[in-house]
């Protein structure tokens, strides 16, 4: 890509060249390539590789931009952080692994208001777990609905359909749950909530290497860390998820890092982690089924470092580009009944919880998908 081309000109698509180091995806820039240097010029970045040519600069609209993924070893100097936080856009640190290090993000917004009503949410046990029981509502029934589309899809689908009826199971168990009374116990008290949550994603993730072509192993969920291929995308696209989400609940004036279902902790973002559970199967678990079963990813696309498993710079891009199509794929809304991306959905789900901390809405309902 030549430096002196227009602006115009380089990037009227907004989506590099796959072998480019720095790619802009839908309005996220994500940086790839180790030891790419990223400055400020004017009202554009300007993203050079590691002893790279002139004509390897890629200059990047920084009003096109809404976030930045920063994946390992990559140098973003003060001035292009400071241009990046005057503008309200977060940058998110992940590890060349995918694992997430952190996010910058600009001072907060004016609205107090929203925050003081979502600490009030929270600090209220019994609105707080009806909360918490929605997110783990949708996001038991989002992973019944896949499994019954690939079920009716294949001639072997038996087990896929077991596994969902177990789920429906745990779903009738979930609504049947009281708020608790004792909230002391290392768990505050949301054990049964959590038990039937682990349950249900046992008996999912149980049948997941159904779903996959070939001769993928794909020993149930492993996290940390992920030592096969499978979980290893699993893991990657929902780091990366989380940290979208992160920017979205930040936009609307939440505190990410409060929660209802996952416990706060030192740099843990537990709000973006109730609100991605609905949101997991539906996004990522079939954008990683859908790279396997079309052999745009295979085994050979991994390597082994200390007993995890990692994904090659080029299946890292090619995941990144079905993830962000995935995003702004289009699907009608369960509540509004109009269609929107994915994206869209979960910045909705974001303000649909603000809301109802605020009083303005009477429950909190889960995106889910038929």
């Amino acid at each position: 890509m030549s430096e002196d081309k227009p602006e115009s000109e380089q990037h009227s698509s907004f989506i590099f060249h796959p072998s480019s180091f720095a790619e802009i995806m839908m309005a996220t820039l994500y940086l790839t390539e180790q030891y790419t240097l990223v400055k400020v010029e004017g009202e554009a970045l300007r993203v050079q590789p590691s002893g790279g040519k002139p004509g390897q600069v890629v200059r990047v609209p920084i009003n096109k931009v809404e976030q930045v993924l920063v994946l390992g070893e990559v140098t973003l100097t003060t001035p292009a952080l400071h241009a990046l936080m005057e503008r309200r856009i977060p940058v998110h640190y992940l590890t060349a692994r995918g694992r997430s290090r952190g996010s910058l993000v600009a001072d907060w917004g004016k609205n107090s208001g929203v925050r003081l009503a979502q600490y009030a949410l929270c600090r209220d046990v019994a609105a707080g777990f009806a909360v918490a029981r929605q997110c783990v509502a949708g996001k038991l029934l989002n992973m019944r609905t896949l499994l019954l589309r690939y079920a009716r899809a294949r001639d072997d689908g038996k087990e896929l359909v077991e596994a969902a009826e177990q789920i429906r199971y745990r779903l009738r168990e979930l609504a049947r749950l009281e708020p608790p009374a004792d909230t002391s116990d290392r768990m505050h008290g949301l054990g049964p909530l959590l038990g039937l949550e682990g349950s249900a994603s046992a008996a999912y993730y149980g049948v997941f290497g159904r779903l996959l072509k070939g001769d993928w192993r794909f020993p149930g969920r492993v996290k940390r860390p992920p030592t096969d291929p499978v979980n290893a995308m699993l893991s990657f696209g929902y780091t990366v998820l989380t940290n979208q989400v992160v920017s979205l609940v930040h936009a609307v004036g939440l505190d990410p890092g409060l929660g209802v279902l996952h416990q706060p902790g030192f740099g843990k973002p537990a709000l973006a982690l109730d609100l991605v559970e609905g949101f997991r199967a539906i996004i990522v678990d079939s954008v990683v089924v859908t790279l396997i079963n079309t052999g745009q990813i295979g085994p050979g696309d991994f390597s082994d470092e200390l007993g995890a498993a990692r994904l090659s710079d080029a299946a890292r891009r090619t995941f990144l580009e079905k993830l962000e199509a995935r995003l702004g794929e289009q699907v009608q809304h369960p509540l509004f009944g109009y269609k929107v991306s994915y994206r869209r959905c979960i910045e909705l789900q974001v303000r649909l919880l603000a809301k109802h901390a605020q009083g303005e809405l009477v429950g909190y309902a889960p995106f889910t998908v038929r």
